[in-house]
């Protein structure tokens, strides 16, 4: 009898070490999924990134993370996007600043004109102190974790007929701007009249010359077809805009550390990767608008409008207690 209950006891051991085991490796094969969403178009450089990112999420775990990537504002406008990762809908999305302020008004800074001269600029604050204190503090702030910085190029001045060389030329042109009352401002001391409107409806607009112009990058005039309306585009290089890419805490949370140290690391690759691929097409882009038409014009007066958005700075510094001590922060880097 002895004998027969030893060997019941060696078997329940048995069957409950064989329960742990399998409970830890069910636990280690636990998929995290993601979903990752964009309002542009799968043929855009921020789409194109998301989707390299996705896979090299997938590469580095062992797809025991998944990236699904949602364009096209199939989960919704940018606002959509916060409110749905503060309420756990969204786990990733791109974030513009201009769309963002109303909740962190500290990244309003960015949408300051003439803030960068060139991306080399904006790119040094980006991998600067300031750029981390952006990601671990400020963000933080509204439970978002950054997984890397993008931009949208320089934004240019383009109307359906009418070159601009310097403020003159803003005269009486209603120009469509993003929703921001910085970049509302800077359109206006610039000479022209800012007029919000929103991006689906732009063409539209323009068509219709409820608008006579816009503001964007060369690659979003060129993925809008905007060009098929206006034809003169104007290197006015008036905002260096950011657009990195947020995840929500509740999600980052959720995923062991080890696989946050591997998405990290895909997020810098997919980082370059960015990098690399909008340059060239901010290139081929200008070529292709000139191909069908479009007068780029290069002899702009830039120093006309920078002496006129003065005014621009100085609200900013007003309306934010923290304003002009970040904007020294962020103006700092590239005295150096």
């Amino acid at each position: 009898m002895k004998k027969v209950t030893t060997i019941l006891c060696y078997l329940l051991i048995g069957a409950l070490a064989m329960a742990v085991l399998a409970g830890g490796a069910q636990a280690q094969e636990k998929k995290y999924v993601a979903k990752l969403a964009d309002v542009l178009t799968p043929d855009h450089p921020h789409t194109r990134s998301w989707v390299y990112f996705a896979d090299k999420v997938k590469e580095k775990t062992n797809g025991r993370v998944e990236i699904q990537v949602y364009h096209s504002g199939q989960l919704g406008q940018t606002k959509d996007l916060y409110l749905g990762m503060q309420m756990g809908n969204v786990e990733m999305a791109k974030l513009p600043t201009s769309f963002t302020g109303e909740w962190i008004p500290e990244v309003y800074v960015f949408d300051l004109p003439y803030l960068f001269q060139n991306r080399e600029e904006m790119w040094r604050v980006f991998k600067s102190p300031v750029g981390t204190k952006f990601f671990n503090e400020i963000y933080a702030k509204q439970n978002l974790v950054g997984m890397m910085w993008a931009d949208d190029g320089g934004r240019n001045i383009y109307t359906v007929d009418k070159p601009v060389r310097k403020p003159e030329d803003l005269k009486g042109l209603k120009i469509r701007v993003q929703p921001s009352a910085i970049q509302i401002q800077a359109i206006n001391e610039m000479g022209g009249i800012a007029t919000p409107t929103a991006w689906g409806e732009v063409y539209l607009a323009l068509q219709q010359k409820v608008i006579d112009g816009a503001e964007n990058s060369p690659v979003l005039f060129w993925t809008s077809r905007h060009w098929e309306v206006c034809k003169v585009y104007s290197m006015t290089q008036q905002f260096w805009l950011p657009t990195p890419l947020m995840a929500s805490k509740k999600w980052w949370d959720s995923i062991p550390k080890d696989l946050q140290v591997q998405v990290k690391a895909a997020a810098a690759e997919a980082e370059k990767y960015f990098i690399q691929i909008y340059t060239a097409d901010e290139d081929k882009a200008l070529g292709w608008a000139k191909e069908k038409g479009v007068q780029i014009i290069t002899d702009v007066d830039k120093q006309a409008f920078k002496n006129r958005i003065k005014p621009v700075y100085e609200s900013f510094g007003k309306k934010y207690n923290f304003g002009n001590a970040l904007l020294e922060e962020v103006q700092a880097v590239n005295r150096k």
